[in-house]
């Protein structure tokens, strides 16, 4: 894995828009992953270049701690290999009008 990896954990799904919303629009990230992991906290996983994860990450932690919704971030410059497996994208597949 060439490109870096942020991981921003949040509290409550609007502080996680708003903090997604505020990231994509600061850097070039590409957001890989949204994980709900209970009691309300989410974890937002980008990827992209080692500046701009950053630099996401800077401006998205912002974001949450002016709202007292931040919990933790991390940066990963080049990550193991095989992490691909954890932060690969999510496929959803919707379904309508099964009940």
């Amino acid at each position: 894995m060439d490109r870096s990896l942020g991981l921003l954990e949040v509290s409550g799904m609007v502080a996680a828009i708003a903090c997604i919303d505020t990231m994509v629009k600061a850097a070039f990230v590409e957001i890989t992953r949204i994980e709900q992991i209970g009691s309300g906290i989410i974890v937002i996983m980008i990827q992209g270049d080692l500046a701009n994860v950053q630099y996401a990450l800077e401006r998205g932690s912002e974001k949450a701690d002016n709202h007292g919704q931040l919990l933790g971030l991390r940066v990963i410059a080049r990550p193991y290999e095989g992490l691909d497996i954890l932060i690969a994208p999510q496929e959803k597949v919707i379904k309508v009008g099964e009940n």
